[in-house]
């Protein structure tokens, strides 16, 4: 380099003050090995999603070996929670998913309808099995968010004291060889579609006698809002975003059901988050046809069904969810009378 170039004089002879250099510390170095491990994660990351997205076209295919067949033959009550998201169904989840003869499938409706393994599009006896252990291999991997599969990897177990709790219990396996109850929490994707197939669900009921189906009741006035926060409102209200339009549908979808349980509750049961007590999980556990070990239902369980409830609500809102409960529940005073106890 000339010595012309490092004149720091200008063309009046003033001389110019150069920037003091950045301190060597502040010097970005690219380091190799950092870009090379970039590179490795998002390579093993695509690899991961590849291997899942073949067990998925696997397990949805219906093609299960003999073994995989009888070891779903074992899986005696299918509970299906119906009703909003955002309702109690991940602790509900939680809660079964601790329970040493459950097993949960996670989500994956968007996967399973429309499937070889899809149950109500064929109700026949031998469909019903390939669901039964479709589901069984799908609930021992997936991903969170509706794709589904492992419950391990839903919400509930980030929270690191239930994730210790299922391991103390089970280790790192997700089989469960004993289990005899399946819990599908897919909750309105499923209601949605039996109550736009009345014919299939009268016949389902019909078929499958053990088949039972679970209502926790949050809040509707927080599960409403809870549906906005979370654009959760597209299954409840697909038109848009409304408040009164989800809250309505909400309780609308709840009479559906009570129509169904006031008939046959030993198939059909619902809960409030108000009536969550220390008996709650021995109720689940009947309903289920699961025995209720005391190493479940007094130790694990509660740690599953801790609610925080949020009942801040505007004065317009209370009075448009008074008249609706009126409304929509005035033939049934029994479960208007345990919605009007979130006004208390």
């Amino acid at each position: 380099m000339s010595d012309s170039f490092l004149n720091t004089s200008n063309r009046s002879g003033d001389t110019l003050a150069l920037p003091a250099p950045a301190p060597a510390s502040r010097a970005r170095v690219a380091d190799p090995r950092r870009k090379h491990e970039g590179i490795f994660l998002r390579i093993a990351d695509k690899a991961r999603l590849w291997v899942e997205d073949a067990h998925s076209r696997r397990d949805l295919g219906g093609c299960f070996s003999q073994r995989e067949r009888d070891s779903a033959r074992k899986i005696d009550t299918v509970v299906l929670p119906l009703g909003p998201y955002r309702n109690l169904t991940t602790m509900s989840a939680a809660l079964y998913a601790l329970h040493p003869n459950a097993l949960v499938l996670n989500h994956a409706a968007v996967r399973v309808f429309g499937s070889a393994i899809d149950p109500f599009a064929d109700l026949s006896e031998d469909r019903w099995l390939t669901f039964k252990t479709g589901a069984v291999l799908m609930a021992q991997r997936g991903r969170s968010g509706r794709f589904g599969g492992s419950v391990l990897l839903s919400h509930a177990f980030g929270q690191e004291d239930l994730l210790r709790t299922y391991e103390a219990r089970f280790g790192k396996d997700l089989r469960k060889p004993g289990a005899t109850a399946l819990f599908w929490k897919d909750s309105m994707r499923i209601q949605n579609r039996f109550m736009a197939q009345p014919e299939m669900f009268g016949e389902l009921l019909a078929r499958q006698p053990k088949v039972r189906f679970l209502f926790p009741v949050r809040n509707p006035l927080d599960c409403a809002r809870s549906n906005l926060q979370t654009g959760h409102w597209r299954h409840l209200a697909p038109e848009g975003p409304d408040f009164d339009k989800v809250l309505r549908r909400i309780l609308e979808s709840l009479r559906w059901f009570r129509e169904r349980e006031r008939v046959d509750p030993d198939r059909f049961l619902t809960f409030t988050e108000l009536e969550i007590d220390p008996d709650l999980p021995e109720r689940i556990a009947r309903f289920s046809n699961l025995p209720a070990p005391a190493s479940w239902a007094r130790e694990d369980a509660p740690k599953a069904i801790e609610v925080v409830r949020r009942t801040a609500h505007s004065q317009e809102r209370l009075a448009l969810y008074t008249e609706l409960v009126a409304a929509l529940f005035a033939d049934d005073p029994d479960m208007r009378g345990r919605l009007e106890g979130f006004l208390g």
